[in-house]
């Protein structure tokens, strides 16, 4: 039986596919498939995936409607292997994840999911840092989205949930708080993946993903009841990003749960007190300049 399958969606990514998938291939374990499902592309990325399936019996081609969360949950219907890891057709896997993974999950069977930090890149300055998981238990996945989609290794038979189809952005923390939240996972701080940053991937769109992070808060927070005062300066701050980002999305078609009312009203309070306002919108713009996902 396949040990791992690694599940890459690729939308026009005729430039980085062939990059992702050999970083797979040349892994230090064999026992592997390869589902490289495209979702509607218009470059050459079926003819590239045709070769690369020619060349090696692991890779498979398939098929899905466009968007990230349906080609994901194809390769989760395909999917043979005893663990799932997901990886972005522009990132990489690190030559020996996926052995180190499935040894440690094989011999730790209490453990659902082996969890490694990434490098990111920024492919336009050529800097790179190194980010490591800020957590030690799955309840923190309540809190925001820690795990790259790369990051974590899982046994299949737990994922009882798949990805929501309906969501733009910040699909991956909903799927990974779903499916792991008050699960036994190791985090290890060994760097599993690098995550190229680019003009073309969606870690560029800092504001709309700010607005979805709101939005899938308030999705756990009906889901969990994740509530009380170790949440509430979280929400506060989400609320104040919803606010402060910019209007690229219709709120009608991004309906906001109702529990995230009262962080919005404070937000809102917060921002028309000239001195406050003033001082968190100077703090969020810098914060922005900063981020590594860019403008």
């Amino acid at each position: 039986m396949v040990k791992v399958s690694i599940i890459i969606p690729a939308y026009n990514a005729a430039e980085t596919l062939q990059r992702a998938v050999q970083s797979v291939l040349t892994q230090t374990m064999e026992d592997l498939e390869v589902l490289v499902v495209n979702n509607g592309s218009t470059d050459q990325t079926a003819t590239i995936i045709e070769h690369l399936a020619a060349s090696d019996s692991r890779v498979r081609f398939l098929n899905s409607d466009k968007g990230r969360s349906r080609a994901r949950n194809e390769g989760l219907d395909t999917a043979k292997g005893d663990f799932i890891q997901f990886l972005d057709a522009d990132d990489e896997l690190s030559s020996r994840k996926l052995y180190e993974a499935v040894d440690y999950l094989k011999s730790n069977e209490h453990k659902t999911a082996y969890v490694t930090a990434a490098i990111y890149k920024n492919d336009r300055s050529g800097e790179e840092s190194v980010r490591e998981i800020p957590i030690v238990s799955s309840k923190s996945l309540l809190k925001a989205n820690y795990f790259p989609i790369s990051s974590p290794l899982v046994r299949r038979k737990v994922l009882k949930r798949r990805f929501r189809e309906d969501l733009e952005f910040n699909e991956d923390w909903l799927f990974w708080a779903e499916n792991l939240y008050g699960a036994d996972i190791e985090v290890s701080q060994s760097v599993g993946s690098v995550i190229h940053i680019t003009s073309q991937n969606t870690m560029t769109q800092f504001d709309r993903m700010q607005m979805y992070e709101c939005y899938v808060r308030g999705i756990l927070k009906e889901e969990f009841s994740a509530k009380g005062p170790n949440y509430w300066l979280r929400d506060l701050r989400y609320a104040l990003n919803y606010l402060l980002s910019q209007p690229e999305i219709d709120e009608r078609l991004l309906p906001l749960s109702k529990t995230m009312r009262c962080p919005l009203r404070v937000g809102r309070t917060l921002l028309v007190t000239p001195i406050v306002g003033a001082w968190i919108v100077k703090k969020r713009a810098v914060v922005k300049s900063r981020n590594q996902y860019g403008n």
